[in-house]
């Protein structure tokens, strides 16, 4: 049995164990499902759960488009498992598809830790060719938020090795700690950690999936107003409105998802003295070519002078997700 079936049933059972996000997408589909009438398409349809939910709310048909043959084999002895009939499988990546079906909804559940890292910008875009003209695209709309931390539990521990190796003779390991730690890395991130609380969160990006989107983004600078106070690195999370008034948070401040957020550290802390403003930038790719690239810059200023600045786009290896 392959690894990566093994990751892509573990995953499932995460979902299917995530409650929160269940009963967002049941009200969801709750207010948009016509009975007798609505025909689903679901993009990235894993066990087909989503789509079960749509025909138990009398959508007249659902088709599931999932990538994985294993998964999509599956889906198909669960709907029969189920007793839901009007079903139709295509065991492919919907880019594969020449000749789409059209649907009233086009659903597609492609989030990942770090919001946009199961390209969901390009799976939505690819999405509107199955969708009818008046249709509606779920998820609607994804908003992304930073804010900077605090505690310094993670940064000690993404630390620890390299800061405390011994050896009988000195021995310089700094650029593999400066590697180690260039990386963003999927944590639980307690409220407490967080600069200024709830109200600490900037919003660094908002992606309306009815508009066209690019899958190269670069956000806006965001910044805080700082106190005496170390900042260890940043943590990032999204809040995802399925249809209007329907939203999935993963923030810390939040009921718990089976997503956590994301942790960006700094490869040394950043002593802020009262009236400080701290910035924080960052830029994105996950064309599929691609997968997820990711960087960001934070540079600290007292009054009109430049501090310091982490950039990690000038560290020596691309970031990646760590869980």
């Amino acid at each position: 049995m392959s690894s990566h079936w093994l990751f892509g049933i573990e995953l499932q059972r995460k979902l299917l164990a995530d409650s929160i996000r269940n009963r967002a997408f049941q009200e969801a589909f709750r207010r948009i499902v016509k009975n007798g009438k609505s025909h689903v398409i679901d993009i990235g349809a894993g066990t087909g759960f989503l789509s079960f939910l749509a025909s138990r709310f009398g959508a007249k048909s659902c088709s599931l488009i999932e990538c994985s043959p294993e998964i999509s084999q599956m889906s198909t002895i669960l709907a029969k498992t189920n007793n839901i009939k009007n079903l139709r499988f295509y065991p492919q990546h919907s880019t594969e598809i020449r000749k789409p079906p059209l649907g009233d909804i086009v659903v597609s559940e492609t989030l990942g830790n770090f919001a946009l890292e199961e390209n969901i910008i390009e799976n939505m875009e690819d999405a509107k060719r199955f969708l009818k003209p008046g249709g509606t695209l779920v998820p609607r709309a994804v908003e992304m938020f930073a804010a900077p931390v605090i505690g310094n539990t993670i940064h000690n521990e993404l630390h620890s090795g390299w800061d405390h190796i011994s050896h009988e003779f000195e021995m310089n390991f700094e650029l593999a700690r400066e590697l180690s730690t260039n990386n963003m890395f999927v944590k639980t991130i307690p409220p407490s950690d967080i600069f200024g609380g709830e109200s600490g969160a900037r919003a660094y990006d908002y992606v309306d999936f009815n508009q066209k989107n690019s899958s190269i983004r670069h956000s806006d600078v965001v910044s805080w107003k700082m106190d005496a106070i170390n900042i260890y690195g940043f943590c990032l999370w999204w809040k995802c409105e399925l249809v209007p008034d329907v939203f999935i948070s993963t923030s810390p401040f939040s009921p718990k998802t089976h997503w956590d957020q994301i942790y960006l550290p700094l490869i040394e802390p950043i002593k802020c003295e009262k009236h400080d403003r701290l910035e924080f930038e960052t830029s994105t790719d996950s064309r599929y070519e691609v997968g997820i690239d990711v960087s960001w810059r934070v540079t600290q200023k007292r009054g009109s002078n430049v501090i310091k600045t982490f950039d990690s786009k000038q560290s020596r290896t691309k970031a990646k997700i760590k869980e």
